[in-house]
């Protein structure tokens, strides 16, 4: 016959010492798993700890970014808003200026014009000027030569020509003023 192995108990048990092993072996098994048990959930508790510290540091940075990314973005649309502001206010200026420019040539062109105008004027009366003068020479030549009195038409004729000649440079200084 071939033998079982057969646990047996080298001493016979009672009922009272088998309750007796029952009950050590129970809290054999409790007294071995309850430390494992404590040890695992301290291992539990710190990882927990560490995991939750490393994400409250990277949820406190990544606030904190987010705040400074604000901030920047706010002093962005701060500058930008100034920017506009002097560009609108710089193109003012450039049409104020090209206004002003444009005004000054007008004027600049009607003044050209107006002392053009004055020199031939002037050209003109100093022509009249050297004609009169040539012809009030001309009659003194002639009145020494006659000899004679002269009527009272060419008396007149002499007095226009003198008026003639003090009320010209009258006129340029009027038109020159």
């Amino acid at each position: 016959m071939t033998g079982t192995l057969y646990h047996h108990s080298p001493v016979p048990m009672d009922d009272r010492s088998n309750n007796l092993m029952l009950w050590c072996h129970r809290w054999l098994k409790w007294l071995l798993v309850i430390p494992v048990m404590v040890v695992l959930i301290v291992l539990v508790i710190i990882l927990a700890n560490r995991l939750n510290s490393i994400t409250c540091k990277d949820v406190l940075g990544a606030e904190q970014e987010c705040q400074n990314i604000t901030y920047l973005e706010h002093q962005l649309n701060q500058a930008q808003r100034v920017l506009l502001e002097t560009n609108a206010t710089c193109n003012q200026t450039v049409v104020t200026l090209m206004d002003s420019l444009k005004m000054e040539q007008a004027q600049g062109h009607k003044q050209q014009q107006l002392v053009q105008k004055l020199q031939e004027e002037i050209k003109e009366l100093k022509q009249n000027v050297q004609n009169t003068s040539m012809e009030l020479e001309r009659l003194r030549k002639w009145k020494e030569t006659s000899g004679r009195e002269e009527d009272s038409t060419s008396s007149g004729n002499t007095f226009s020509l003198c008026m003639v000649i003090v009320l010209l440079p009258l006129t340029l200084e009027v038109l020159l003023a």
